[in-house]
């Protein structure tokens, strides 16, 4: 077996191919930069760009296995995080098992672990292979996810087009990549927090949208009062904060056939897919919002983008070029009946989406690095027959969350053997409120760790009342236990309740 080394892969000549003359014809931003504004693609059909961006996986992590894409190599192997013992044996990218739909809580992400662990060598770009030496992360950030755990995505991707070649944009944690991805910088800030003596202009996406008379909605699924005072008040334009709304409008925006030419989805707890939360939930929440478009008078002019703000920590076997100054490879799908079918395999990030919308609407970029992005046109063929809307396999009436006993807002917590854990079950919307109108049983199933029996004494069913339902669990023994929920009228939920893991044991329990 080879520990594995890769090179930087992104060099000049694939970032010109990648931000050429699309598909269609029409030039990038980057072509036409310097010419004054770009008129828009015209006769494209897609007249409504929607961006669902959940949070912390790279590609990798979810699309390892995926055929025909730059997937795991055969034979990988990194180091041991018992790398001060030179007869440690290399050690293999773990597949989860059926009762690990996470890895405990929160891997390290910060930018100055984030470069640790890609481990740049002049000469040489950056190696991949020090994830699991860091003491934070160790074995947990090479656990890979089977389709089994995200199958709404593997779906989509099945049918539609998998981009395996995108990359966050910044080395760093989750709220300078959002800025990025929605404004072509983070003006420097590479930590989750933001000088509040900071007065320069965004110029956002939103400020562009709103110069060109075309709207924009921010749809968050969470209560709104939690976003006061945070980076939203800088990137949305002051006088349009109230085109930040909740999760159940862009169902009702849908329904009554309001929806923006721009829609930027946002999750709320338990839905974001960070590393401490189960991944069911949010591939379901994902399900249900392009379940919803897909049946709607708006499939057949619309182009959705699934993203990933950034990596969290795990590990993905692609280097981004050092030039570029990216950072982990992430996924993006990519549906739409103008989609082409399969993997996408030129470089971008989700800046990209930016592009797509500048050219799409004749709008000039933003930055120097939203000029120079692949616009994403290269992706799509408006010409060909419109692809079938999809019918995604998990979208239930409701999702089931489970959180602690601070409501929709908490995680559960990590219990040490033998301690209860006090759960507070919700019947949430697709827009992620409380569905207080369900009531009824709910069948409750586990998962133990390989080897453990499943424990008795933990309830088998649990009655909603108002939409809640309050009990505690308790597990013996060290180890993922992967809890599953059937509800009224086929609501579904999934936890994975981490008892007493640690970084560099938690794949193999």
């Amino acid at each position: 077996m080879r520990r594995y080394r890769t090179l930087a892969t992104a060099s000049a000549t694939a970032l010109a191919a990648a931000i050429a003359l699309s598909a269609t014809g029409a030039a990038s931003p980057a072509a036409r930069a310097g010419a004054g504004d770009p008129g828009p693609v015209a006769g494209a059909p897609v007249k409504h760009v929607i961006e669902i961006m959940v949070e912390n996986h790279t590609f990798d992590n979810l699309f390892g296995d995926y055929p025909g894409a730059d997937g795991i190599p055969a034979g990988t192997t990194m180091l041991n995080p018992s790398s001060g013992s030179s007869s440690a044996p290399d050690v293999h990218p773990v597949m989860a098992t059926p009762n690990e739909g996470d890895v405990m809580n929160a891997l390290n992400n910060g930018r100055a672990q984030e470069q640790m662990a890609m481990d740049y060598e002049p000469g040489q770009g950056y190696r991949m292979d020090h994830y699991t030496v860091l003491p934070a992360d160790s074995m947990a950030s090479i656990t890979e996810f089977g389709p089994s755990f995200d199958p709404d995505q593997q779906y989509l991707a099945r049918h539609y087009e998998l981009a395996d070649h995108n990359f966050q944009p910044e080395i760093a944690p989750t709220q300078p990549n959002v800025m990025t991805a929605l404004n072509g910088t983070s003006h420097g800030w590479y930590y989750n927090d933001t000088d509040p003596n900071d007065t320069r202009p965004w110029n956002s996406i939103f400020d562009e949208l709103a110069k060109a008379n075309r709207s924009w909605k921010i749809y968050y699924a969470l209560p709104l009062s939690v976003l006061n005072g945070t980076l939203w008040d800088k990137i949305v334009p002051p006088d349009q904060l109230n085109d930040i709304v909740g999760g159940d409008q862009f169902f009702s925006d849908i329904s009554s056939g309001n929806l923006p030419d721009f829609s930027f989805v946002r999750p709320g707890v338990g839905y974001s897919g960070e590393a401490e939360e189960d991944l069911g939930n949010p591939d379901a929440w994902i399900g249900q919002l392009v379940n919803a478009v897909a049946h709607s008078q708006y499939w057949d002019n619309t182009a959705i983008f699934v993203t990933y703000d950034e990596g969290g920590g795990f590990w993905d076997h692609v280097a981004p070029s050092y030039a570029s100054q990216y950072g982990t490879r992430t996924p993006m799908t990519i549906i739409s009946p103008y989609a082409k079918p399969g993997v996408y395999h030129q470089e971008t990030t989700n800046v990209s989406i930016l592009s797509f919308m500048q050219a799409l609407w004749g709008l000039p970029p933003l930055t120097p690095l939203n000029a120079r992005q692949n616009n994403l046109m290269s992706a799509f063929d408006f010409r060909q027959a419109p692809l079938a809307a999809p019918d995604v396999p998990v979208s239930p009436p409701d999702t089931l969350g489970f959180h602690g006993p601070g409501g929709i807002l908490t995680d559960i917590s990590e219990p040490k053997p033998g301690q209860p854990v006090s759960i507070n079950l919700e019947a949430e919307t697709p827009g992620l409120s409380l569905d207080s109108g369900t009531s009824g049983t709910v069948q409750l199933s586990y998962t133990p760790p390989p080897g453990v029996t499943a424990p008795s004494g933990n309830p088998s069913s649990v009655t909603l009342n108002g939409g809640q339902a309050n009990f505690t669990l308790t597990f013996p023994t060290a180890g993922y236990y992967r809890v599953a929920a059937t509800g009224p009228n086929g609501d579904e939920g999934w936890v994975t309740v981490d008892v007493g893991t640690t970084p560099a044991t938690a794949p193999s329990q």
